[in-house]
């Protein structure tokens, strides 16, 4: 019996050893975590710092961030929190009924908690139908809102019971395409399509363990879009011709955007998902339009497959109308260093790509921008606004500090503050 004893002990032993071990020699690969964590570096100790505290504290974080198999006992933990309580750890991420997992803010947007105001929204539809009809009668291009479908409006069964017995109130989607539509505004809202589908799809539009739409849901939106480019410009586009459909329980691109935050062991319960593979037929000798996508993560589902690629003559993403990509996959480029009018005039085709209509202001705020760049006349609010900041002379001091600090004209920082002022003033009348 005694040898039992002595055996468990040096296991145990063992296994209190190994992660020291595992820190020192690095024996076994360990898989890193999913997203961004930056670890504690190790602290020098000072007479100051020991006294006060700070090099305990920050020693203690030092190990705990380099402890041997720390990924793997954290997706141990994990995965137990989840299995067992259903109790994600992954931030703004919600397990739904089902174990559907949902994004906090998708959940906030079906109860229209989001909702900016109808003044806002107002004028951002205002805005907006100016410089869509600007460069369509001007310069012949086309401005157009896609709305991808939100996973809160479309699976609202599933969203849990606390959530539910809250107060919904009007979302800034579903005033945003009303308005919208009243005035003439071009938008392809894509959630009556895809909530059309949802009890007849033989796949899922949107993945258990994602927020995006499927590779499937994406290709059928795509090939909607690509139809309603058409008709709007006169160009002939290159046609998707689908020739077979693969299902797979292993989920590719964003299919699992959620899951994969998430740190477990083992991917959470999910059904199987349908993956096109399809070719373009095109006519070489017509020439295929130029677009600008100024969009939100969906985009991707059509950059990924890749059908962006192949319908445009060129290849532009402004994600969140902060990055500029391709270019920000090796270097960031952001799209405050190019001339907002050059990058719009060499387009074709310009696209506001926004989940939930942006809440009522879809591009990120780039309607405020093409606004003030396109309308010049004396009530334009943003060039009032402008005025006022010239106006006053400690008000330039700090916007001249400001654009030196950023490395940016000062033509550009006054224009976005100008934009910041209307815009918090608008919001005020929520």
């Amino acid at each position: 019996m005694m040898w039992i004893k002595r055996t468990i002990l040096f296991l145990i032993l063992l296994l209190l050893a190994f992660p020291a071990f595992q820190k020192r020699f690095g024996p076994v690969s360990s898989k890193p975590l999913s997203g961004v964590f930056t670890s504690a570096p190790k602290p020098v100790m000072t007479t100051t710092t020991w006294m006060n505290g700070t090099f305990q504290d920050q020693y203690r974080q030092y190990l705990d961030d380099s402890v041997g198999f720390k990924p793997e006992f954290v997706r141990l933990f994990n995965q137990v929190e989840f299995s067992l309580f259903a109790i994600p750890h992954a931030e703004r991420v919600i397990v739904g009924k089902h174990n559907e997992l949902f994004a906090s803010g998708y959940i906030r947007g079906y109860l229209g908690q989001d909702f900016p105001g109808e003044n806002f929204i107002d004028e951002k539809v205002r805005m907006l139908k100016f410089v869509q009809d600007f460069l369509w009668q001007k310069k012949r291009i086309l401005v157009v809102v896609i709305i991808p479908p939100d996973k809160g409006s479309f699976y609202p069964e599933f969203i849990p019971d606390r959530f539910l017995r809250m107060k919904r109130h009007q979302t800034g989607r579903d005033y945003f395409t009303r308005k919208a539509s009243k005035v003439g505004v071009n938008v392809l809202d894509f959630n009556p399509f895809f909530l059309a589908m949802k009890d007849t799809s033989r796949y899922r539009l949107i993945p258990t363990t994602g927020v995006h739409w499927s590779d499937y849901g994406s290709y059928l939106a795509a090939d909607s879009a690509i139809r309603y480019f058409e008709a709007r410009t006169g160009f002939t586009l290159p046609r998707m011709v689908l020739d077979s459909i693969v299902t797979s329980m292993q989920p590719r691109h964003n299919d699992a955007d959620i899951n994969s935050t998430m740190n477990l062991i083992w991917d959470a319960p999910h059904l199987p998902l349908a993956y096109p593979c399809f070719h373009f037929v095109s006519d070489s000798a017509k020439p295929k339009p130029a677009a600008l996508f100024i969009a939100d993560s969906f985009v991707w589902g059509w950059w990924d497959q890749p059908i962006i690629q192949h319908i445009f003559s060129n290849q532009e993403i402004w994600y969140y109308d902060k990055e500029i990509y391709p270019e920000s996959h090796t270097k960031v480029k952001l799209t405050a260093e190019v001339s907002l009018r050059e990058a719009i005039e060499r387009q074709n085709i310009v696209v506001l790509f926004q989940v939930g209509a942006g809440s009522g202001n879809p591009g990120s705020g780039v309607i405020d921008r093409l606004y003030a760049e396109y309308d010049t006349s004396a009530s334009n609010i943003f060039r009032i606004a402008e005025k006022k900041i010239m106006a006053d002379a400690g008000w330039m001091a700090g916007e001249k500090k400001k654009a030196e600090e950023n490395k940016l004209s000062m033509e550009q920082i006054i224009r976005s503050d100008a934009i910041n002022i209307v815009n918090d003033e608008l919001r005020k009348k929520k």
